[in-house]
């Protein structure tokens, strides 16, 4: 079973930091921004981990599957099994166990690409735009700075009519680059703010789903284990497994151990 998903490796979309423009905004203001924009660095960050790690656990799934198959293939080849017909057909059995767990895994990770990873690769994909939004800010910050040096200049020229009307004219463009200013920082406020009530809402649906793919898939699993141990122990005459401790169990195992220690082949 072949696991291929885009690699969430990349760097992070959100990297432009709100600079701070104490002459036009108040300090709360750029305050609550730069918290902001550090919880959705932190959200983002969480995001591509959480794709790296379901990447990881889905090809971990697949090679325990591949390897559990190999022992059942080994088994059934092995002359042991072919001498003895009891064996031979609970190998046979546990090898169609595995080839049903190949099929609930590739179901386990088909239901994990549609509802986890692919959310989680739009949701991730929505800071480059939030990016943008911050960098369009930078411009209008950087806008302002340049027209308010070149008021500065201004002011500090002689005070001839041309320099006078040049003043008022850059100083008009600064005042309307500075309103520009607060109202983008005030928007991206308002909007980044609701962006990070609501993810709750969108994450919320995709981890019910990774909790249901998890039942369905570990409870197949647990069936089918379950119906080739009980299928065993009746033909073995013995009890259930349901009805065995784990102490009874280790001891039932370790009396087999010494029995096979104590034959002369392994003797030491």
């Amino acid at each position: 079973m072949h696991v291929n998903y885009r690699n969430p490796l990349r760097r992070n979309y959100l990297s432009t930091k709100p600079s701070p423009a104490p002459l036009v905004l108040a300090k709360i203001d750029e305050r609550n921004l730069e918290i902001v924009f550090q919880r959705l660095q932190n959200i983002e960050e969480t995001t591509r981990r959480l794709q790296k790690d379901m990447k990881k656990y889905l090809e971990n799934v697949a090679s325990v599957i591949k390897s559990e198959q190999k022992i059942t293939t080994d088994l059934s080849g092995s002359a042991l099994c072919h001498q003895n017909a009891e064996l031979r057909k609970l190998v046979e059995d546990y090898h169609s166990v595995t080839s049903q767990l190949y099929n609930s895994a590739r179901d386990l990770s088909s239901v994990n690409q549609r509802t986890f990873l692919e959310p989680l690769k739009k949701y991730g994909g929505i800071f480059n735009s939030v990016d943008s939004a911050f960098q369009r800010r930078e411009q209008l910050l950087q806008e302002w700075r340049n027209l308010a040096a070149k008021v500065h200049k201004l002011e500090e020229r002689e005070r001839t009519a041309s320099n006078v009307v040049k003043l008022e004219r850059e100083k008009k463009s600064l005042e309307v680059s500075a309103k520009e200013l607060v109202t983008c920082h005030a928007f991206l406020l308002s909007e980044l703010t609701q962006f990070l009530e609501k993810r709750i809402s969108y994450f919320h649906p995709t981890l019910q789903a990774l909790l249901r793919s998890q039942l369905e898939y570990y409870g197949n699993t647990t069936r089918l284990f379950t119906h080739l141990v009980l299928g065993t122990n009746a033909k073995e005459g013995s009890p259930s497994s349901l009805s065995v401790s784990d102490s009874e169990f280790e001891a039932s195992i370790n009396s087999k151990l010494i029995r096979i220690r104590a034959l002369s082949i392994v003797k030491t």
